[in-house]
Order: structure tokens, then C-alpha cells, then sequence
């Protein structure tokens, strides 16, 4: 038998081992998490619930984000086709079989005089056509010469001088001279761009690297830079009004030569004037494809 003393100290060592095995088991409850659980590396993928941090792993933050940016990806794709194909569809369907706008013509040495202000008179020649379309007045020779001359002598006291003109600044010059207001830019990613415009009564006007179009009525070897009035097309052509010959009433190019043309003066109002004719015609290659549609008011 044991005695009272031993019975008492046999109950204290249980109780004793019975409370360190509470303690264990306590603490690896509450500190085992942190341990053996990586927090994530981005901030923002941690959130705060009632004070306490949920921490995802690494592995798994990282699968499901993949996952989510493949689906994301996905269904982009999918709707940006389904919207390049609805779009397309809707241009073609209005696209016509053949236009060729009533425009007025006018080169842009009406006399020809192709001297240092004429030969850079491209610019306010196409502009001059496009007002006289508008407002459905005749243009000759006379009244071709005194609007470019006072044009030229308007950007002389407004831009500084008189100079190449990237899209942008054509379409600022027709607003605040001319009086255009329905007048805008837009990429030109097909020769369809330009049909559809001109198949809803719009005029068109392109910048071109004017070399590439290799017109036979220009002085050789053609002008660095051009622009031209888009005027209508064919079942193989683009029909235009060129101001830069005196043949350049409803002018065709073919599509492929016209689109390959395509290019803006690529730098600012009054940038690269000292530029010789041949660095200029290299330099307009960097524009980009672009043109200026000219909507008729009803």
C-alpha cells in the first residue's frame, strides 16, 4: 500500500505531465501556421478579416493567378476577333462598287509656275479643292492662284513660314482659314478605309511619300512629300484629283501602289526645313499611313 505522502506526489507528476502536454499541443496549434506557411510576396494579394492576416502560399497564388490571366487572355482574344470580324463585315457591307465624287480641280501651279512657293503648295491646293466641294462653287485658274497665294501668306503670319505639313496641321490650318469644321483624321489600315469613306459621301484627302507614286506627268523624280484629293476608286483603282500635275484631274493609282504610298510628314510645324529634297524623301517614309476625311454637311 502506498502511503498518503506518495499517493500525492504520484498525482502531482500526472498533473504535471498532463499540463505540459496541453502546452504542446496549444502551441503548435497557434504557431504552426506561421511557420510552415509562406506568406505571399505581394502586398496586395493580402487581405484583413476581423484583425486577422490570411496569408495565401506562394504555389497557390501563383497557380491561381495564372489560371485567371489565361482565361482573361482567352476570352479577349475571342472578343476582339468576334468585334474585328462584325466590324469588317459592316464596312463591307457598305462598302459600293465604285464612286467618283463631282470634285473641282485645281493644280497647285494653276499657271504653271513652279517656283519654291508653288512646288510646296500641295498642301493648300488639296484644301482649296475640298472647300470649293463643300460649298459647291467652280474653281479656275484665276481663283485657284489668289487662294493658294493668300493661304501661303496666312501661314507665313500664323505658323512662320511656309512649310511641310503633317496631317495634323493641314486639318488645323482647314478649321481656322478655311472654315472646315467637319474635318478629321484616321488611320488607314486598308484601302477598304478609304472606300468606306468615300462610299458615305466623304472626301479624302492622303499625305504621300510622293516618289513612291511614281507619276509620269511629274517632274522627275516626283515631289519628297505630296498629298492628294481622294476622290473615288474602281474595281483596280484609287481615282484622285492630284494637285502636283497638270494631268492630275481623276488620276488613278492602282491599290497596291496607292497604299504603299501612304505616308505623313513625320515631324512637327517648322522641324527638319533645312532638309534636302533627297533626305526629305527619305525621312516622310517613317510616317505614318494615315488620311483626312472631309464630311459634306447635309
Amino acid at each position: 500500500m502506498l502511503s498518503r505522502k506518495a499517493k500525492k506526489i504520484i498525482q502531482k507528476i500526472i498533473i504535471g505531465f498532463i499540463a505540459l502536454v496541453v502546452i504542446f499541443v496549444f502551441d503548435f496549434a497557434i504557431f504552426a501556421p506561421q511557420q510552415f506557411s509562406a506568406p505571399s510576396t505581394d502586398p496586395s494579394l493580402n487581405k484583413e478579416l476581423g484583425g486577422e492576416q490570411i496569408r495565401a502560399t506562394i504555389k497557390s497564388t501563383e497557380e491561381r493567378t495564372s489560371t485567371i490571366e489565361e482565361s482573361i487572355t482567352e476570352q479577349e482574344e475571342e472578343n476582339k476577333g468576334e468585334s474585328m470580324v462584325e466590324t469588317s463585315v459592316e464596312i463591307l457591307k457598305q462598302i459600293k462598287p465604285g464612286v467618283n465624287l463631282v470634285v473641282p480641280f485645281t493644280v497647285q501651279a494653276p499657271y504653271a509656275n513652279w517656283d519654291d512657293l508653288h512646288n510646296e503648295a500641295y498642301e493648300e491646293a488639296v484644301l482649296i479643292m475640298a472647300k470649293y466641294w463643300l460649298d459647291n462653287f467652280e474653281l479656275n485658274k484665276e481663283t485657284a492662284e489668289q487662294e493658294i497665294l493668300d493661304v501661303v501668306a496666312w501661314q507665313e503670319e500664323n505658323f512662320g513660314g511656309h512649310y511641310d505639313l503633317q496631317v495634323l496641321d493641314i486639318v488645323d490650318l482647314a478649321r481656322r482659314y478655311f472654315n472646315i469644321e467637319k474635318i478629321y483624321y484616321s488611320s488607314v489600315n486598308s484601302i477598304d478605309d478609304i472606300k468606306y469613306q468615300l462610299s458615305n459621301g466623304n472626301l479624302v484627302i492622303t499625305p504621300m511619300a510622293g516618289r513612291l507614286l511614281n507619276n509620269p506627268y511629274y517632274k522627275s523624280p516626283g515631289p519628297p512629300y505630296h498629298t492628294v484629293v481622294v476622290k473615288g476608286y474602281d474595281e483596280n483603282n484609287i481615282i484622285t484629283n492630284d494637285p502636283g500635275a497638270q494631268r492630275g484631274a481623276d488620276f488613278s493609282y492602282s491599290y497596291d501602289k496607292f497604299f504603299e504610298s501612304i505616308h505623313d510628314w513625320p515631324f512637327a510645324l517648322g522641324e527638319k526645313t533645312g532638309l534636302s529634297k533627297d533626305e526629305r524623301a527619305q525621312e516622310v517614309l517613317k510616317g505614318k499611313k494615315i488620311m483626312i476625311v472631309v464630311e459634306k454637311e447635309d
